[in-house]
C-alpha cells in the first residue's frame, strides 16, 4: 500500500476515534441546548474526553508495539463510545434489574471488554471506513439540531429597560438579601403532610423581627419560573387559553441570573447587585458577564453530574458512599462568605440561592453528610423522614446565617423565602392537568419572611404571593402605593412530561 494511503487510513480512524469518543457529549449538548447558556462547559468535558482517547491510544501502542495505529485509535474512541452508553435506559434498567449495585462496575468490565474485543478482531481495513459512516450517522440528527438552533437564533429577550442614564430616588435604601431556600415548605404543609411542628424556627424569625406570611404561596411550581417570575415583577407566561405557555427558557434563566426588573429598579437608584452562586444547581449560576459573583462550595455541579451520569462514574461514587466530590450548596456555604457581601459597594442586593432543603437530601439533623443520590427530582415518599431531618439542619444554619446578618447590619431589608414547596406526593408524574388540592397545596404552600423597615410592615399581608415580593420592597423603598397582583397560579411541567412547553393556570381558590 502506497503511504498516502496509510495516511488516509490513519486520518480517517482519527476521525472515526474522535466522533465516537464525543457522540454522547454532543447528543447532551444538542438535547439541552435551550437550556445551557453556551457550548462552552461541554466543550470541555469534550477536549478533556480526546485527551483521555490520545492518552489511552499513545499507552496502547507503547505496550502493542506491533500493533497498528489505526486499529489502536478505532479500539480507543469505540471503548469511550461505549463507556458514555451507560445511561441509556434499556441499559441501565436491565443491568441494575439483574446486577444492582454490581451494574457500573459491570458497565466499566463492558467497556474494557469493548476494548479488547476491538483489538483482537478487527483487521480489516475496511472496518474503519464503516466506523467512520456510522459514528457520523449517529451524530447527524444532533448536528442538524444544533444547526437549527443556531440559525433561528436565541429567542428574543424581553427587555429590561436600560437604567444607565437615569436615576431613581429611594426614601429608604438599606442593604437588601434576598435568601432563596429552595424547596422550603410552609408551616402548616410541614404540620399536615410531615406531622411536623416548626413552630420554634417559626418563633425565632419573628424574635428577629421577621413578618413570616403563613398564607403565602408559590405561583409556580419550579423554580426558574417562580424566581424569573418574582425577580421580573411579573408572571413568567405568555398567551392564554390553551395557547398559554411559560416565557422561553433562555428568557427566564437570564431572568434568574440578573437581567431583571428587580435588578434594573435598584440599579437605578444606587444599588449594585451580588449574584451568590450556590455550586450546585446550573440555572442559579451566576451569568458570564455578573462582575459581582459570589461563589459558595466547589465541587461537582448539577451540570457535570448531568454529562458523567452518561458513564459509571456517578453510580460508582454514590455506591462507594462518597459526598465530598460534589458541591452540595448548603446555608453555611452563604454564611462562609458573608464577609465578601458586606465588603461591596453599598447599598447592595444580594440574591443568594440555597439548594435546601430541596434534594438531593445530604445532609442530616446535625449537618452531618449522608451518602446522597445527587439527582434533584428525586422525591420519594420514603424520604419524608429524612427531608425534616434536612430541614432540621437548615434551619440552624438559617438562624446562625440570620443572627450574624443582622448583628453586622442591624438595618437590613431581608426577604426569606422559598420558590416552591416539596413534590412527595409525585405530582410531576401526574398530568399536569390532573393535580389535586392536595398536590397543589403541597407544591405551592411556600415559606416566606419578610424583615422590613418598620413603615411598611403592614403592607405584607399573609397571603401574599411571591410574585409580589419585590413590587412590595420597591413601594417600600420608595414610597410608592403598592399594587398588588391578581393572584395566579400555574402547573409548568418538567420535560420529562408530555404537557412539557404549557402552562396549566389552577383556579385561585383551589390553591390554598
Amino acid at each position: 500500500m502506497r503511504p498516502q494511503d496509510d495516511h488516509w487510513l490513519l486520518l480517517r480512524s482519527l476521525l472515526a476515534a474522535a466522533i465516537l469518543s464525543t457522540l454522547a457529549l454532543l447528543d447532551f449538548y444538542a438535547g439541552n441546548i435551550t437550556a445551557l447558556a453556551g457550548p462552552s462547559r461541554v466543550l470541555h468535558y469534550a477536549a478533556g474526553t480526546l485527551a483521555i482517547t490520545a492518552m489511552l491510544a499513545a499507552g496502547l501502542k507503547i505496550l502493542l508495539r506491533r500493533l497498528p495505529l489505526w486499529r489502536i485509535l478505532l479500539a480507543s474512541g469505540l471503548m469511550m463510545f461505549v463507556f458514555f452508553a451507560y445511561d441509556i435506559d434499556l441499559t441501565q434498567r436491565e443491568l441494575k434489574a439483574h446486577l444492582g449495585q454490581l451494574a457500573p462496575l459491570a458497565w466499566v468490565l463492558v467497556t474494557l471488554g469493548s476494548l479488547i474485543l476491538t483489538l483482537g478482531t478487527i483487521r480489516n481495513r475496511a472496518a474503519v471506513s464503516i466506523a467512520l459512516v456510522l459514528s457520523a450517522a449517529f451524530a447527524a440528527p444532533s448536528i442538524a439540531r444544533i444547526a437549527i438552533f443556531a440559525m433561528r437564533g436565541s429567542p428574543a429577550h424581553a427587555t429590561v429597560s436600560d437604567t444607565s442614564g437615569t436615576r431613581e430616588r429611594f426614601a429608604l435604601s438599606p442593604n437588601i438579601y434576598w435568601i432563596v431556600l429552595d424547596g422550603y415548605p410552609r408551616q402548616d404543609v410541614l404540620a399536615e403532610d410531615f406531622n411536623f411542628d416548626n413552630g420554634d424556627f417559626i418563633q425565632s424569625l419573628r424574635g428577629l423581627d421577621f413578618a413570616v406570611l403563613s398564607k403565602s404561596r408559590s405561583n409556580f411550581p419550579a423554580t426558574v419560573n417562580s424566581i424569573s417570575s418574582t425577580a421580573g415583577l411579573d408572571y413568567s407566561v405568555e398567551g392564554e387559553g390553551e395557547a398559554l405557555r411559560p416565557l422561553p427558557l433562555q428568557e427566564m434563566q437570564a431572568r434568574v441570573r440578573g437581567k431583571n426588573g428587580t435588578v434594573a429598579r435598584l440599579k437605578a437608584a444606587g444599588y449594585t447587585y451580588v449574584h451568590f452562586e450556590n455550586g450546585y444547581d446550573y440555572l442559579t449560576e451566576c451569568a458570564p458577564d455578573e462582575p459581582r459573583c459570589v461563589r459558595g462550595h466547589l465541587g461537582l455541579d448539577e451540570l457535570d453530574i448531568a454529562i458523567l451520569s452518561n458513564t459509571p462514574i456517578i453510580d460508582l461514587i454514590v455506591q462507594h458512599r462518597q459526598s465530598t466530590p460534589f458541591a452540595w450548596g448548603g446555608v453555611d456555604d452563604l454564611n462562609a462568605k458573608l464577609g465578601t457581601i458586606r465588603a461591596m459597594p453599598a447599598p447592595f442586593f444580594l440574591y443568594a440561592h440555597v439548594l435546601a432543603p430541596h434534594p438531593p437530601i445530604r445532609f442530616r439533623s446535625d449537618c452531618s453528610f449522608r451518602p446522597a443520590d445527587p439527582d434533584l427530582q428525586l422525591w420519594r415518599s420514603e424520604a419524608r423522614p429524612a427531608f425534616i431531618e434536612q430541614l432540621t439542619c437548615v434551619n440552624s444554619q438559617t438562624l446562625a446565617l440570620l443572627h450574624e446578618i443582622t448583628r453586622a447590619d442591624p438595618g437590613a431589608l431581608i426577604v426569606l423565602q422559598s420558590d416552591h414547596g416539596t413534590a412527595f406526593r409525585g405530582q410531576f408524574q401526574k398530568p399536569a392537568t390532573a393535580w389535586t388540592d392536595e398536590d397543589l397545596h403541597e407544591r405551592f404552600g411556600a415559606l416566606n419572611a419578610m424583615r422590613l423597615p418598620g413603615p411598611c410592615r403592614a403592607m405584607a399581608a399573609d397571603d401574599l404571593t411571591l410574585v409580589d415580593t419585590f413590587p412590595l420592597v420597591l413601594s417600600c423603598l420608595s414610597g410608592a402605593a403598592f399594587k398588588p397582583h391578581h393572584p395566579r397560579f400555574f402547573v409548568t411541567p418538567y420535560d420529562s412530561n408530555t404537557d412539557f412547553g404549557r402552562a396549566i393556570e389552577y383556579p385561585s381558590e383551589r390553591v390554598r
